[in-house]
């Protein structure tokens, strides 16, 4: 079952910096979707949103062969789905994210700078194309959408959604940051810049757009950056944002023969 309408839990109430907005985002972009084992009595859910998979319940109501329909991807799971995940895939890989949420004061960008700074339209599709294939060889290779858009079902959804914003250097987006999940309190953000733009503070001037809008919207802005990612870390803290915990999520894939 996939649908973007989820059933009636308490399991994500409160929302809670992290995985946990993945329900709401799915419900918000429209894209992703849902399976329980009984909408009217859930006891497991998994709601999965580009390569995110969010796993809550009773393991033991769920198969491999379910898990296995939804492929390879970032599992979001309690610890004991571990076995369930290692009866579905071949490879399980643990990484720790640490999560942020702003509550500082952010480094000062120029207005100058700033000033190259707008949200996304629909008529830039074209220019987030080419930011996919200059800092991602994969897209460039396969022609798929940038990891950034993946919650967003694509380019042309992201550039549509009204959380996005780009820091603009003549018909060239330099930077991107946007609403990678989006909930109903927070809004996690991420950020994607062309390597000949990196050291201009564009991306900093493009987070400092991102967190306003969401303020403005009501919506607490998060961040969440691998533990080894120093520079997703220190672009965070640059942007007012302090680290409150940290999550594990698992790779997996692929899928065994089941």
């Amino acid at each position: 079952m996939s649908r973007t309408a989820l059933p009636a839990t308490a399991w994500f109430t409160p929302e809670l910096p992290g995985a946990s907005l993945l329900a709401a985002h799915v419900e918000r972009s429209a894209h992703g979707g849902w399976w329980t084992d009984d909408p009217g009595a859930v006891r497991a859910l998994l709601v999965h949103c580009g390569p995110e998979r969010l796993l809550r319940g009773d393991p033991d109501r769920l198969d491999p062969g379910v898990l296995a329909r939804f492929g390879r991807g970032q599992f979001h799971a309690p610890d004991r789905f571990l076995p369930l995940l290692g009866r579905t895939f071949a490879h399980i890989t643990p990484w720790v994210r640490v999560l942020h949420v702003h509550t500082e004061r952010p480094r000062p960008v120029s207005r100058h700078t700033a000033a190259w700074v707008r949200p996304l339209h629909a008529t830039d599709e074209p220019c987030l194309d080419r930011l996919a294939r200059r800092t991602n060889a994969s897209v460039a290779r396969a022609g798929g959408p940038h990891w950034i858009a993946e919650t967003w079902g694509g380019h042309r959804a992201l550039t549509t959604s009204g959380f996005a914003w780009g820091a603009f250097l003549g018909p060239y987006l330099a930077s991107l940051a946007c609403g990678y999940l989006v909930g109903r309190d927070h809004l996690d953000i991420a950020v994607a810049t062309d390597p000949a733009f990196r050291r201009l503070d564009l991306a900093l001037a493009c987070v400092h757009a991102a967190t306003a809008a969401a303020h403005a919207l009501g919506l607490t802005p998060t961040w969440s950056a691998p533990r080894n990612n120093h520079a997703s870390r220190t672009l965070a803290v640059a942007a007012g944002f302090r680290p409150v915990r940290q999550e594990v999520a698992y790779w997996a894939g692929p899928t065994l023969t089941i």
